[in-house]
């Protein structure tokens, strides 16, 4: 009689080296396009901010009877936008502030027109010349973002 065989099962070094070549090629393919991505879904979400603070400062200017002003201060390392709400509708007074942050990498600077956006009640209207923000990733500022606030009712254009 035999003894039965015994047989080693799994896999050798030399499999388990072709598999990690081939994961670290798919890897190395995907980063690229993974890291784009990122990068440019938070300068998406950074014009998001920017059009959400001027949309707010209106509707509060709106709905509270105030001056509210939008303001971008870009000159330090994290850019944000400030909202200024005063308690009159003639834009003086010590206003209550509200900051918004951009996102992390993310850094916003005025094209042309007014670095602030000052919305006065009954209507919300501004009398501020058109303004237009590039909002951009720091690391690749080829990923970019456009933001034009235009007409006396501050509409915001994204492009």
């Amino acid at each position: 009689m035999r003894a039965p065989t015994v047989r080693e099962t799994g896999f050798t070094l030399l499999e388990l080296l072709i598999v990690l070549a081939i994961v670290g090629l798919l890897a190395a393919l995907g980063l690229g396009g993974y890291l784009r991505w990122r990068a440019s879904s938070a300068v998406t979400e950074g014009t998001q901010v920017f059009t959400q603070a001027v949309s707010a400062a209106r509707t509060g200017a709106k709905r509270l009877n105030t001056c509210q002003e939008v303001r971008l201060t870009a000159s330090s390392a994290s850019p944000s936008l400030t909202i200024r709400a005063y308690p009159d509708s003639t834009c003086a007074g010590t206003p209550t502030t509200r900051v918004l942050s951009l996102p992390a990498g993310v850094n916003a600077s005025l094209d042309s027109g007014a670095n602030s956006l000052a919305f006065r009640a009954p209507y919300g209207s501004t009398d501020a010349s058109p303004a237009q923000f590039r909002v951009s990733w720091s690391a690749d500022p080829s990923i970019t973002r456009l933001v034009r606030v235009t007409g006396i009712f501050g509409k915001v254009i994204v492009q």
